[in-house]
């Protein structure tokens, strides 16, 4: 079954002009012809929301590229008379691999807000980014551009519920971050983690559940344990043998005060002689024969 397209192609979000650009050389092209461009002159795009490039697959692009050429070509855009890189880096760093001095691009024009989205887009279809990748892109668009959620969602063919959890993967704990970019803890984990908000307890659930090997269910029950921990029982109250009970009904009535015995033991325990307020110690003391001043 083929893949649903996912948001706007780059027809829909750049701004073709059709005026004459000139471009470096002084070589005059439209702005939607496809030219040849010197590799060092293109530059990386500040908005490329993927931070880790697979080395092995642009290897791989490289060996067809050097057995078919460039089938596709860079998109860019002119920006301080260099061009900047629009859509296509994982071919750039291929074609760089082989040795290439000059590659074919697409020159167009197109703002910040549409390269970002673009670039976004781009890699959404290829499914390249991680998750938290995707979140940031979603936060620039949202910063940045001022987007809001509701728009970043219909531009990339996505729900706005979507959308928003993704962002809120960023309000993760780093050290959360960190095993969900490396793949220890999936995104289904995470949602569930984010209803701790204390970062020590957040990053003590999720340790446990890459530990342990959690399934999305087990870290449900563990979050709610955190949330919601059993009461802790109460100690029995003690029960006395018979002699020791006797005893303590024996002083109580002797010295007009209850008195208990504590056993911490086998043989060890104490007895508790309790009084309220200084008259009464006072009146106890004496019948042990004390007689000093409090």
């Amino acid at each position: 079954m083929a893949r649903q397209a996912l948001g706007k192609g780059l027809g829909a979000l750049i701004k073709r002009n059709d005026a004459r650009k000139e471009v470096p050389d002084t070589t005059e092209v439209d702005s939607d012809r496809v030219v040849l461009a010197n590799t060092e002159d293109i530059q990386p795009s500040p908005f490329q929301p993927r931070r880790h490039f697979n080395e092995e697959q642009i290897a791989e692009l490289a060996d067809s590229i050097r057995e078919r050429g460039l089938v596709q070509p860079l998109v860019v855009r002119r920006v301080d008379g260099k061009f900047e890189l629009i859509a296509g880096e994982r071919r750039l760093r291929a074609v760089r691999s082989l040795g290439l001095k000059e590659v074919k691009v697409v020159v167009m024009e197109a703002s910040d807000q549409e390269v970002a989205e673009i670039a976004l887009i781009e890699n959404l279809q290829r499914e390249d980014l991680t998750p938290l990748e995707e979140a940031e892109q979603y936060r620039l668009l949202q910063t940045k551009f001022g987007m809001k959620q509701e728009v970043i969602a219909r531009h990339v063919g996505k729900s706005r519920t979507v959308v928003a959890n993704m962002v809120r993967l960023l309000d993760l704990a780093e050290p959360v971050r960190n095993l969900l970019e490396k793949g220890d803890i999936t995104v289904g984990h995470v949602k569930v983690l984010l209803q701790l908000k204390d970062d020590a307890q957040q990053e003590d659930a999720a340790t446990r559940v890459a530990r342990q090997g959690l399934t999305v269910r087990q870290t449900e029950q563990l979050v709610r344990s955190i949330l919601n921990p059993a009461p802790k029982p109460q100690p029995q109250e003690q029960v006395l043998p018979e002699p020791y009970a006797q005893v303590c009904r024996q002083l109580s009535s002797d010295f007009g005060t209850r008195v208990n015995i504590s056993l911490k033991g086998k043989s060890n325990g104490v007895i508790e002689i309790p009084y309220a307020g200084r008259d009464e110690l006072v009146r106890i003391l004496q019948m042990f024969g004390v007689d000093a001043p409090l």
